[in-house]
C-alpha cells in the first residue's frame, strides 16, 4: 500500500504511516533481495532448520525467512527529530515498529516507519520535516465512510458529508470479535476522501492452528474463546515452546507456536584409558547413533563396550566398561637397597631403584617399566657395597684388620711404653673415607706429678716406670696415700700429689689461759686448742680456734663481760639504750603528766651488771587555782561540768578548768586553763570587773540628720 502524495492533514498522515509499515512487515519473500547495508542470518523454511534453540524461522524484511532471535534489541532507540516525534511499539525489539510524525505545518519527509530488523538494525534512514508551503481547501468535503463487514462506526448513522479531517472509530458488532492487528479508525483526508478502515470482524473464536511438523495438535471441537489446543511430539522429537494455548477475545491464540525438535545426545560417556570410534570434535549425536569403545593400549576391557543414544531422553545408554592396566607381576627384591614404588605393578609403572646407605648400583639402570606387554623392561640391578682406600699399621704399632668395604672397621694397637695418638678405632664410611683421624703411635710420658705447695719432688724420669716421691717442707704435715708414686701405661701418676699442711704457732693472750698447748709451741694442721680468761673476763669470739694450714681460723681477745639482760622497767615511764656490751648507757623517761625522781642520769653496764639507781615516776600536780572574786572557777568532766571547791588538792595533767563571772560582771583575761606537767596553761589568771550595758545604735534618723548613707525607719 502507498501513501497519497497530496498534502493531507497529520491525522491521516499516522493512519498512513501504520499501514505502510504494516505492509512492509508482511512482505517475505523465499528468495532475499539485495540490500546495502544489511546483514541477513541464516535462511530457513521452518523453526527446525535454525540449530539454536532460541532462533526461530520468522520473516526479517527483504531478507525472507530468516533464524532470529526474538528477544534481540535494535540499539540506540529512536529519538525524536526535529519538529516531530517518533512512537516505538511495542518496544524495541524485533519486528517492533518505530512511527515518525510532524508537528502542525510541517510535513514528513522519508519513512514514515522504520523496523526493527534481524541484525539488530533499524530499517532506513531517520525521516525529517520540513515546513509546509502549501495550501489545504477547507472545502472539500467526505462522503459516506467506508462499510467494515459487521462493524459500526461512532458518528451519526444518516449522515451522508463528512468535513475534512473528521475521524471515525469501528467497533465489532456483538458476537464479533476484531483481530489484533486491525486498523479501526477512518480519516477523511484531502481531495474528498476516506483513509481506512483496515479490520476484520469474525465471530467470537480463533483460528484453527496450523500443524506443527512431527508433532500432533490436540484441537477442541470449537475453537471459541477460552478453549485450549494441546501440542504433543513424535517419538524422537521433544516439545520447544508452551504445550497448550487459549484462544483470546482479539480471536488469537496466546504465546508463540511451539515446535519439535529431534533429539540429541550430547558428548558420549567417558571411560578412562578408553576411546570411541566417532569424531573427535563431534559433540551432537542423533537418536539410534551406536559406538564402540577400545581400550588403549596396555588396556584391556571389562564389560560392554558399546554405547547408544537413546531416542526418548537424549541420553546415552552403555557402555558398561572399565579398562584395567595390566598386571606385570612383582619385579622381584635387590638386597641392600629398595624399589619406589613398592607395590604398585601395573603398566605403564616405572619402578625406581635404590641402595641403601654405603651401597651403589654398579653397570645397570635403575629403572624398571611395567610394559603393555606385560613385562618388566631390563633386569633386576644389584646394589654392592661401596670401597674406602687402604689403610696400613703406625710405627711402633700393629693393624686389626683388613677388610676395605663400607661399615669395615680397623683398630691400632702400639707397642708397650707407646699409646695411640689420633683414632683408635676407624670405620669405612658411606661417603668413601675413614671415620676419625689417622693413628700414630707415641711414646707414654707422664710428665711432672706436682705441683706441691710447701713440699718438693725427688726423681728425674717421666716415662713408663718412672718412680718419684713426695716430700714435705719443715714445720708442715703430710697429708696423702703414698709418699712414692709411678708413670703407669695410661700415662698417668699410680697417685696423686699430697697436701703439705702447714703448722701453727701457739698465740700468747693476755689474761687468758690455754688447754691443749703452750704459747710458742707448734701444732699441726687441724689441732684446736681451748684459750681461757682469768678476772671476770670473756671472750669476745666463742667460736673454735682451729689450725688451719699454718694459720689459727680466729685470736680472740679476753674482755669485760656485757650485760646478759636489759636494764629494769619503771612504771609509767620508758628506757632508751642501745646495746647489752660493756659500757653501754641506759636512760630513762616519764610519760606526759609524771616527773622523774631520784635521777641520776644513766645506769652503766660494768662487767655484766647494770650500776646506778634505777629512777622512779611520780604524778606531776598542779597547784590550786584559789578562788575567782566576783566569780566561779568550773571543772570540766566527762559528765559535764562542776564548781571547783578550794579543798581540792589532787589536779592532774589534762584536767581543764572553766572561768565564769558573776551577773553584771565581765571575764576579763582567758576563759580557762588546763592542767600540763605540774603547770596551768595559760598561767594568767582572770578577774572579774563590773560592766556597764553597751550603748544601742540607732534604728533611725531624723530626716534632717540623713546624710548619703542608709535611711533607717
Amino acid at each position: 500500500m502507498m501513501c497519497s502524495k497530496i498534502q493531507i492533514v497529520v491525522a491521516a498522515a499516522i493512519l498512513c504511516h501504520y499501514l505502510y509499515a504494516a505492509s512492509e512487515i508482511r512482505i517475505c519473500d523465499h528468495e532475499r533481495q539485495e540490500d546495502k547495508g544489511r546483514r541477513c542470518s541464516k535462511s530457513c523454511d521452518s523453526d527446525k532448520d535454525c540449530i539454536s534453540s532460541k532462533k526461530k524461522c520468522m520473516c526479517d524484511g527483504k531478507c525472507g525467512k530468516s533464524c532470529i532471535n526474538p528477544t534481540i534489541r535494535c540499539l540506540p532507540e529512536p529519538t525524536n527529530i526535529p519538529h516531530g516525534r517518533v512512537t516505538v511499539s511495542p518496544y524495541n525489539k524485533f519486528e517492533a515498529i518505530a512511527s515518525y510524525t510532524c508537528e502542525d505545518g510541517y510535513t514528513l519527509v522519508g519513512l514514515p516507519a522504520r523496523v526493527c530488523q534481524g541484525d539488530e538494525t533499524w530499517m532506513g534512514e531517520p525521516p525529517r520535516c520540513e515546513l509546509n508551503h502549501g495550501m489545504i481547501d477547507k472545502n472539500q468535503e467526505c462522503g459516506p465512510p467506508p462499510p467494515a463487514h459487521h462493524a459500526v462506526h461512532n458518528g451519526p448513522p444518516n449522515q451522508i458529508k463528512f468535513s475534512l479531517g473528521t475521524n471515525l472509530r469501528y467497533t465489532c458488532l456483538p458476537g464479533f470479535s476484531q483481530h489484533k492487528d486491525s486498523v479501526d479508525r477512518a480519516w477523511c483526508v484531502g481531495g474528498g476522501a476516506w483513509v481506512g478502515p483496515n479490520m476484520t470482524c469474525s465471530t467470537a473464536g480463533c483460528s484453527t492452528p496450523p500443524d506443527i511438523p512431527n508433532g500432533i495438535v490436540d484441537i477442541a471441537t470449537q475453537n471459541i474463546v477460552g478453549s485450549r489446543v494441546r501440542y504433543k511430539c513424535l517419538k524422537g522429537f521433544f516439545l520447544v515452546g508452551n504445550a497448550e494455548r487459549t484462544c483470546l477475545k482479539d480471536g488469537s491464540w496466546d504465546g508463540r507456536e511451539p515446535s519439535c525438535q529431534q533429539v540429541v545426545c550430547g558428548p558420549p560417556p567417558h571411560v578412562e584409558h578408553a576411546e570411541h570410534d566417532a569424531p573427535k570434535d563431534q559433540y551432537r549425536f542423533i537418536t539410534g547413533t551406536q559406538l564402540t569403545y577400545t581400550c588403549l593400549f596396555g588396556y584391556y576391557r571389562e564389560g560392554t563396550e558399546r554405547a547408544i543414544c537413546s531416542g526418548q531422553e537424549g541420553q546415552w545408554i552403555g557402555p558398561n566398561m572399565s579398562c584395567k592396566a595390566r598386571d606385570c607381576g612383582a619385579p622381584g627384591e635387590i638386597n641392600n637397597g629398595w624399589r619406589d614404588p613398592g607395590y604398585r605393578f601395573t603398566y605403564p609403572t616405572r619402578l625406581v631403584y635404590h641402595c641403601n646407605e654405603g651401597y651403589e648400583l654398579r653397570g645397570k639402570s635403575p629403572y624398571r617399566d611395567c610394559q603393555a606387554n606385560g613385562d618388566w623392561s631390563g633386569v633386576l640391578p644389584e646394589c654392592e657395597p661401596i670401597h674406602c682406600n687402604e689403610l696400613g699399621p703406625p710405627l711402633h704399632g700393629t693393624m686389626i684388620g683388613s677388610k676395605i668395604t663400607y661399615s669395615s672397621v680397623i683398630r691400632f694397637v702400639c707397642n708397650n711404653g707407646y699409646k695411640v695418638v689420633g683414632s683408635a678405632e676407624r670405620t669405612c664410611q658411606a661417603d668413601r673415607t675413614w671415620s676419625g683421624q689417622d693413628a700414630t703411635c707415641e711414646e707414654i710420658n707422664c710428665g711432672l706429678p706436682g705441683p706441691i705447695w710447701n713440699g718438693y719432688l725427688d726423681g728425674h724420669r717421666t716415662t713408663v716406670g718412672a718412680v718419684y716421691f713426695y716430700r714435705c717442707n719443715l714445720r708442715t704435715s703430710f697429708l696423702g696415700p703414698d709418699v712414692a708414686t709411678h708413670c703407669m701405661e695410661n700415662g698417668l701418676w699410680s697417685q696423686p700429689p699430697p697436701l703439705c699442711l702447714g703448722q701453727c704457732l701457739v698465740p700468747s693472750i693476755t689474761n687468758a689461759t690455754i688447754t691443749g698447748g703452750r704459747e710458742g709451741d707448734w701444732r699441726d694442721h687441724h689441732f684446736t686448742i681451748e684459750p681461757k680468761c682469768l678476772n671476770g673476763l670473756v671472750l669476745n669470739d666463742s667460736r673454735p680456734v682451729t689450725c688451719e694450714n699454718g694459720t689459727w681460723t680466729i685470736i680472740p681477745r679476753c674482755v669485760p663481760a656485757p650485760c646478759n639482760l636489759p636494764p629494769p622497767q619503771i612504771e609509767n615511764g620508758h628506757r632508751v639504750f642501745f646495746d647489752l656490751g660493756h659500757g653501754s648507757r641506759a636512760r630513762y623517761f616519764c610519760i606526759a603528766g609524771f616527773k622523774i625522781v631520784n635521777n641520776d642520769r644513766y645506769l652503766v653496764c660494768e662487767y655484766g651488771k647494770w650500776n646506778g639507781v634505777v629512777p622512779s615516776c611520780e604524778e606531776n600536780l598542779c597547784p590550786s587555782p584559789g578562788i575567782l572574786e566576783n566569780g566561779e572557777i568550773l571543772k570540766m568532766g566527762t559528765r559535764g561540768k562542776f564548781q571547783f571547791n578550794d579543798y581540792i588538792v589532787r589536779i592532774k595533767h589534762g584536767d581543764r578548768l572553766e572561768y565564769k563571772c558573776r551577773k553584771d560582771f565581765k571575764l576579763v583575761g582567758p576563759k580557762g586553763a588546763a592542767c600540763v606537767n605540774g603547770k596551768w596553761s595559760p598561767s594568767e589568771r582572770p578577774s572579774c570587773v563590773k560592766s556597764r550595758h553597751p550603748i544601742f545604735n540607732k534604728l533611725w534618723r531624723p530626716y534632717e540628720e540623713r546624710g548619703k548613707g542608709p535611711m533607717y525607719y
